[in-house]
């Protein structure tokens, strides 16, 4: 949001986009591209291509670094301009399709690791990275004041790179459980 208020010309013609649209923007494109994503998920198992919950939550992560490397080079080519609108709703739009690989994925792997007498406190486990997750970008969004706009958005993009590099080293321990 301090972005899109500083940075993005929110104009569309004579109209001024309010923020709050663009905040709305994550839920509409869970909402619609929700039922989209297991429909592709079971066309690629149908072809025997389907790739595994962690290799999922891999690419998620990628995204979500895409989305943020992407927000990096709008910042820079615009310099003290504002940006477009649209880098902005493309930014979410890939943001969230990554949200949509990492976040049900997750929970459902939790579910199936999960001993049957504890799956419930397993599928809160995951709820308590969510909140962890929360914290720790409590703690880098601190960095916003003290960092240029890109060099913000390269840390973001770097965190998740790096949660999708963890992710991939943990394909065998989590193959041989």
């Amino acid at each position: 949001p301090l972005w899109t208020d500083i940075g993005v010309d929110r104009s569309f013609g004579s109209l001024v986009i309010p923020m709050t649209w663009f905040q709305s923007l994550n839920p509409l494109l869970v909402i619609t591209l929700t039922p989209l994503l297991p429909f592709y998920w079971r066309r690629k198992a149908a072809a025997g291509r389907e790739p595994s919950a962690r290799r999922k939550m891999a690419i998620g992560a990628l995204l979500v670094a895409g989305a943020y490397l992407l927000l990096v080079i709008v910042s820079l080519l615009a310099g003290t301009s504002r940006a477009n609108w649209f880098w902005l709703v493309l930014f979410f739009g890939v943001l969230t399709v990554g949200e949509l690989y990492i976040l049900p994925t997750g929970l459902g792997l939790f579910a199936r690791l999960a001993p049957p007498r504890l799956g419930a406190t397993t599928g809160a486990s995951w709820f308590l990275t969510i909140f962890s997750g929360s914290v720790l970008a409590g703690v880098v969004g601190t960095l916003w004041s003290r960092t240029s706009h890109h060099g913000f958005f390269l840390v973001l993009a770097g965190l998740a790179a790096a949660a999708a590099f963890l992710l991939r080293l943990l394909e065998r321990p989590i193959r041989s459980f």
